[in-house]
């Protein structure tokens, strides 16, 4: 599946005062891995497989955002969906106005660019390969998650 994001966004309070917006389950995994608080109960584990594991359907999109939502909970994170909160507009978006074509064209660039940088994180954190062999990977291979990970192993075992 290449549409890895959420119906509907995810706000997260990380710090007192401090809120992320989280759109995707790249995004989702990234905050998990860079941001969570230092306790990592049995609900974070199952989160970040279900962030970073395959994504075939919608159905395990939404998996993967509920488990981060009770991983969330586990953790005492403030979260809310996107729509709960009436004072957060984004650009772009003014009075429900279709996207143009060139603006669907960024999205889509700049979805791609998020799922390989989260892709190159993802491989060094899993496998201890550097990143720069993580991207000559994904340049090579692909962006199939099973594949990268098993390529990745048998490289750092050469190594």
């Amino acid at each position: 599946m290449n549409d890895a994001f959420f119906d509907v966004p995810l706000i997260v309070e990380s710090k007192p005062g401090e809120f992320r917006r989280l759109a995707s389950v790249s995004q989702a995994a990234v905050f998990m891995m860079e941001r969570w608080p230092e306790e990592h109960g049995p609900r974070y584990r199952a989160a970040l497989r279900a962030c970073t594991g395959r994504l075939a359907s919608t159905d395990d999109v939404e998996n993967a955002r509920r488990a981060f939502l009770a991983a969330a909970r586990e953790a005492g994170l403030a979260v809310k969906d996107e729509d709960e909160d009436a004072d957060l507009e984004q650009p772009g978006d003014l009075q429900g106005a279709p996207p143009s074509p060139g603006d669907q064209k960024r999205r889509e660039r700049a979805r791609m660019v998020e799922e390989e940088e989260f892709l190159v994180r993802f491989l060094a954190r899993e496998t201890g390969i550097t990143e720069v062999q993580a991207r000559e990977l994904i340049h090579m291979i692909g962006i199939d998650r099973a594949s990268l990970l098993k390529e990745a192993r048998r490289l750092k075992a050469q190594h």
